[in-house]
């Protein structure tokens, strides 16, 4: 059943009960990513060969067991993110068996996760992207193609998977909108400002005709012609920040920035929760803790004895 998850360098890291297996088939099939499976993947190894060094079957797990594998994790240090998404993906795991009828109970449904320090996201001034923005990407195609993508990471607070995979035809250069497939499949349409539009119509003229070497759909491509990865969209950005002597940041930064500075503009986080593609607008609020100055406006403006 999971065949189309196994590659040569993964058989080590693939586990070997069938219920993970097809656990690990049912995220690909509901539109997991790369990333997400390779991560799980292995989260869900280790569970399995921890209970296998204490003589416990996964299916057979008991709550008691879960705990401790729970407390191991916490002697080995993880970073709070890292080993909250391990117990992450055993909970979901077992849930998952126990909807399906693989199991008679859900072992892992009361063990909560470690908590996780509440961190403001890393954004850049106003200033430091007009810097970043304005300054030349490069010469030629890639040059074109470097700038047009910065340009549209902050234009519409995309991931940098979501820019890999964006194609041709999800941009509306006339509407000037872009059709977004984010997390777990769900499209949104995201506004293109007339910055970003106008980079965007110089890359596809004079840029993505000469990169491209076939038929793929994507819009944005290598000087080989294929499809960028989120390695690539890390390098473009590191090497732009670099040149404009400005702190060096991810390219999850630019979507960070993009909600900031939508909030201190004044959008409302409902509005902003939509254009990122947030299941749920208590993810948004966040970005009320970074925008001190706007709230710090709003409350000057709206409060009687402010």
């Amino acid at each position: 059943m999971a065949s189309s998850l196994v590659r040569e360098n993964d058989a080590e890291t693939l586990p070997q009960s069938a219920r993970l297996r097809a656990y690990l088939e049912h995220l690909r099939g509901a539109g997991a990513s790369a990333s997400t499976l390779r991560a799980y993947r292995t989260d869900l190894t280790q569970l399995e060969r921890w209970l296998s060094g204490q003589g416990v079957a996964v299916e057979r797990a008991e709550t008691a067991t879960l705990r401790r594998y729970a407390a191991y994790l916490g002697t080995m240090r993880y970073a709070p993110a890292t080993a909250s998404r391990k117990l992450s993906a055993m909970r979901s795991a077992y849930a998952w068996m126990f909807s399906r009828g693989m199991s008679a109970r859900d072992p892992a449904a009361v063990i909560p996760g470690p908590k996780r320090p509440r961190t403001l996201p890393a954004t850049l001034s106003e200033r430091e992207m007009g810097e970043l923005l304005d300054r030349p990407a490069g010469a030629g195609p890639a040059g074109l193609r470097d700038a047009a993508l910065l340009e549209l990471l902050y234009a519409c607070g995309l991931r940098a998977n979501e820019a890999c995979t964006v194609r041709v035809t999800d941009l509306d250069r006339r509407e000037r909108t872009l059709r977004v497939l984010g997390k777990g499949g769900k499209q949104r349409l995201v506004p293109v400002g007339r910055t970003a539009a106008a980079a965007l119509d110089e890359y596809l003229e004079r840029g993505r005709p000469q990169l491209a070497k076939g038929d793929a759909p994507q819009l944005f491509l290598s000087v080989r012609g294929r499809p960028l990865h989120t390695s690539d969209v890390r390098r473009i950005l590191a090497r732009g920040l670099r040149n404009g002597s400005l702190p060096a940041r991810s390219p999850h930064a630019l979507r960070h920035t993009f909600a900031t500075h939508l909030l201190e503009g004044g959008a409302d986080l409902r509005s902003i929760q939509e254009l990122l593609g947030h299941a749920s607008v208590a993810t948004t609020q966040v970005y009320t803790h970074v925008s001190v100055k706007h709230l710090r406006a709003a409350h000057a403006k709206a409060h009687p004895r402010a």
